[in-house]
């Protein structure tokens, strides 16, 4: 492969909850068919806007809507005789250096609009609600468990819950 795989993430927030799935991709993804992960997918549509491309892959991978995405911070379109462009940031983004695919992801935190999340035969199994502490012992104590281009993201993740938390 000669060029990064960049790709949009989302994890999805429900109360004390989040949106966690059984990746399932054994013939185009083996070394990772079977870890959880959160929705994540290829920005593979060219010119594909990012938030059009996070509700895409929310919307193919789990059959839910994207409702509304967390500290969304992004420029105006800005043109010029070249083209469009815009910034934005995400809640963070992810690489993989070693094994694997080249990936390079962007992750938002999101919310959903009402509805039952539907797993997708070509993409994953057991889409389900879990508890942020469960995915946490998980990633404590088996992170090989994740799929690993999510690791990063669920670090942040939890030391964001932490400090938003009062101390008692």
């Amino acid at each position: 492969m000669n060029f990064a795989i960049p790709c949009v993430g989302a994890i999805i927030e429900k109360g004390d909850e989040v949106l966690l799935q059984t990746r399932w991709k054994p013939e185009s993804d083996p070394i990772y068919s079977g870890t959880f992960e959160f929705p994540i997918g290829k920005l593979d549509i060219p010119y594909e806007n990012i938030y059009d491309a996070l509700a895409r892959e929310i919307r193919e991978e789990c059959g839910l809507q994207l409702k509304s995405i967390q500290q969304d911070i992004q420029t105006p379109i800005l043109s010029d005789k070249n083209g469009s462009v815009f910034g934005f940031r995400p809640f963070c983004c992810t690489q993989q250096l070693k094994g694997g695919k080249p990936w390079i992801c962007f992750i938002f935190i999101c919310e959903v609009k009402e509805g039952q999340p539907k797993s997708q035969p070509n993409e994953n199994r057991e889409v389900r609600w879990e508890k942020i502490s469960e995915i946490k012992k998980i990633f404590q104590t088996s992170p090989e468990k994740l799929f690993s281009i999510e690791l990063p993201a669920w670090r942040f993740y939890f030391e964001e819950r932490e400090k938003k938390v009062p101390s008692l």
